[in-house]
C-alpha cells in the first residue's frame, strides 16, 4: 500500500510540474484602457469643469443615467456645446465671482450634469424641466429646442434651464444646511401637495403667497422656488411678479424672501443681492457672449 501511495505520489508531481513548465501566466492583463478619442466638447469639459470643479458632463446619451419612466432622446451636439457654455457663463460663474474662489462649487455642486435632449412629462401633462439625484446629479431636459434664436432669449433660458438649475442647487444646499422652521410657519398648513398643478395657476398661486403654483407644492420646494425666482429675475420683472395677486401675497412672499435672503447670508456667506446682479450683468451680456465656440 505505501509503495502505491509513493508512486500515486511520484506520478501526481510529475504530472503538476509538467503542466507547470507549459503553461506559464501570460504577463498581459486582459483588461485594456481603450484609447478613446475626444472630440472639441469632450476637451472643453474637462477644462473648464473637471479640472476645475471635478464635475463630469454626461451628453452623450447613456440608459443608466436616463430616467426610464419617460420617452427620452439623446441631446444635440451643438446644443450641448451651447448648455455648456452658458451652464459655465450663467450657471456657475456667478458663484465663484461672489464666493472669491472655486470651492465653493467644487464642495456643493452635484458631480454630474446629464443633458437629455427631449422634454419628459408627467401622467398629469406637466413637463418635468430637471430632476436632481441626492446632491449628485442633475439632469436637465429639452436641450434639443436650444438654438441659436432660443439661446439669447434669456427669458426662455431662465424659464427652462437656469431657474431649474438654481432650483436643483439650492435644493442641494439646504439639504447640506437646512433652511430655519420658520419658514415652513409662514404658509403652514397652505400647501396642497402634488395637487398644485390642479388647483393653482401662478397668478392665484401668487395671490395666496407662493412664487409660483409650483411653490404651493410643499415647504422644501417653496424655499427654492423663492430663491431662484429672486436671483434670476431683474427688480422690475420681480415687482411685476409679486404684485399679480394683490397687496396681501406680496407680503407673504417678501416674508419668506427675507428668511431666504437671511439664510444664504449666514449659512453660505451669499448676499443674495450681490449674486442676483453679477447673474443680471450677465444675461445683459449674453448678445456679446460666444455660445458656440470652444477655443
Amino acid at each position: 500500500m505505501k509503495r502505491l501511495t509513493k508512486l500515486f505520489t511520484i506520478l501526481l508531481s510529475s504530472v503538476l510540474l509538467f503542466s507547470c513548465s507549459k503553461e506559464k501566466l501570460n504577463p498581459d492583463s486582459v483588461f485594456k484602457d481603450l484609447d478613446v478619442e475626444k472630440n472639441a466638447l469632450d476637451n472643453y469639459i474637462s477644462a473648464m469643469y473637471t479640472e476645475d470643479y471635478n464635475i463630469a458632463i454626461v451628453y452623450k446619451f447613456v440608459e443608466g443615467e436616463s430616467d426610464l419612466n419617460y420617452n427620452l432622446s439623446p441631446a444635440h451636439y451643438e446644443s450641448s456645446v451651447r448648455m455648456t457654455k452658458l451652464m459655465h457663463y450663467l450657471g456657475i460663474a456667478p458663484y465663484d465671482k461672489v464666493t472669491g474662489s472655486k470651492s465653493f462649487i467644487k464642495s456643493y455642486f452635484p458631480k454630474i450634469l446629464n443633458y437629455i435632449g427631449s422634454p419628459a412629462y408627467r401622467n398629469n401633462g406637466t413637463m418635468v424641466l430637471g430632476t436632481a439625484e441626492g446632491g449628485k446629479k442633475i439632469t436637465m431636459y429639452n436641450l434639443n429646442a436650444l438654438d441659436e434664436e432660443t439661446g439669447e432669449d434669456i427669458e426662455y433660458l431662465n424659464f427652462y434651464y437656469f431657474h431649474t438649475i438654481h432650483h436643483e442647487f439650492a435644493h442641494i444646499l439646504h439639504q447640506t444646511k437646512d433652511y430655519p422652521t420658520s419658514f415652513d410657519q409662514i404658509t403652514g398648513n397652505g400647501y396642497v401637495s402634488d395637487a398644485w398643478s390642479d388647483i393653482y395657476d401662478d397668478e392665484t398661486a401668487v395671490a395666496e403667497g407662493f412664487i409660483s403654483a409650483y411653490a404651493s407644492k410643499e415647504a422644501n420646494e417653496d424655499f427654492v422656488e423663492t430663491y431662484s425666482y429672486y436671483i434670476t429675475l431683474t427688480p422690475e420683472q420681480w415687482e411685476e411678479r409679486t404684485t399679480i395677486g394683490g397687496e396681501e401675497g406680496k407680503a407673504i412672499i417678501e416674508a419668506k424672501l427675507d428668511i431666504v435672503r437671511t439664510y444664504f447670508l449666514n449659512i453660505w456667506k451669499i448676499d443674495l443681492d450681490e449674486l442676483r446682479a453679477e447673474i443680471l450683468s450677465r444675461q445683459g451680456n449674453l448678445p456679446n457672449f460666444d455660445q458656440t465656440s470652444l477655443n
